[in-house]
């Protein structure tokens, strides 16, 4: 593959930037630090059983992501779980399930951290931290999170304002706690509660009854707010509070519970995103950075979240389509 349009972090943001990559025929490559595609639609295996420990639905307010959240309907991909007056929709082997479907027909190179992105006599090269390997790239897409985004770009010349931007986004961490039971839980029948539980909990899902795990799987988040409070803490004392904070939603006993395991999301959700669907790093390669902080005009949302993440991708992949099109005289790649 010859100087590929290469799009680092492998979420849903960056999948989408790929596919529409490739739908205008251009040579991709995705490049995460992860071992799998999703990013934080993350599914993680308990024994036999499954959780989904970063996002764990997504809602629909848009025309075109509504466009293609009825074809995966449609192709088995996805199911409706709860909710009105906006349905909360799942993916019903596992949130991640989604994303590797997604990301099938795109090449990706996975365990590859981005050290950083060079542009210079007119080359665009991305530095990986195995062995010092130099990809030589047409254009850039980067959809990790601003801090990381920022850290890869550090060599570039950036203006004041370009900084400024992504300086601007400021993520809340999370803790999740995940958990195997003996037996059911007593939460309601969708599986999912986000009201009346204790001081630093955000919600609480049982994946058994949402109906992704043949076992009786919880995850439990933290707030932003009490994970930003004991981040300094050691994980067995944060495990430790977690597990006291759900014995008392569950109504168990130490015994009840077989396996716990404690996740933290240093970037789990942005607080203060930009208000465009993407942003340009104005180099002399087109260098773009995107994901679910860049907030389209047409989501009248104004929140981060899948559907963000999906437009931005969306949007940023037409925008180097467009660019590198021009470029070559308005021909196509690969035709």
């Amino acid at each position: 593959m010859k100087n590929p349009v290469i799009v680092i972090g492998a979420g849903m943001a960056g999948v989408m930037a790929a596919r529409r990559l490739q739908e205008n025929g251009m040579d991709v490559l995705l490049v995460d630090k992860g071992k799998s595609v999703g990013g934080r639609m993350a599914t993680r295996r308990m024994a036999s059983g499954k959780v989904d420990h970063g996002a764990q639905f997504f809602t629909v307010r848009t025309a075109l992501f509504s466009q293609y959240v009825e074809n995966w309907q449609k192709e088995g991909l996805v199911r409706h779980w709860f909710g009105d007056p906006y349905s909360r929709y799942k993916s019903h082997q596992g949130m991640n399930a989604l994303v590797k479907y997604l990301a099938s027909a795109i090449p990706t190179r996975l365990n590859a951290k981005v050290l950083q992105v060079e542009v210079q006599k007119g080359k665009v090269r991305v530095k990986l931290e195995e062995k010092d390997e130099m990809l030589e790239a047409s254009g850039i897409i980067i959809t990790a999170p601003a801090p990381q985004a920022l850290e890869i770009l550090a060599s570039l010349p950036l203006s004041k304002e370009v900084k400024s931007e992504l300086n601007q986004i400021h993520f809340h961490p999370c803790f999740v706690l995940m958990v195997t039971l003996k037996g059911p839980s007593n939460l309601p029948m969708s599986g999912y509660v986000a009201e009346n539980v204790p001081v630093g909990i955000d919600r609480v899902v049982d994946h058994f009854r949402k109906g992704v795990s043949p076992l009786h799987t919880i995850s439990m988040y933290s707030t932003g707010e009490w994970a930003k409070e004991v981040e300094n803490d050691c994980l067995k004392e944060i495990k430790e509070s977690l597990l006291e904070k759900l014995r008392a939603i569950l109504s168990i006993e130490a015994e009840d519970v077989v396996d716990a395991q404690v996740k933290k999301w240093k970037y789990a959700e942005a607080v203060s995103p930009l208000k465009r669907p993407f942003l340009d790093c104005e180099q002399e390669l087109p260098v773009l950075v995107a994901g679910d902080a860049f907030l389209s005009e047409q989501d009248p949302s104004h929140r981060t979240r899948i559907e963000s993440a999906f437009l931005s991708g969306v949007a940023a992949g037409e925008e180097m389509a467009k660019r590198l099109q021009e470029k070559k005289g308005g021909s196509r790649f690969m035709e």
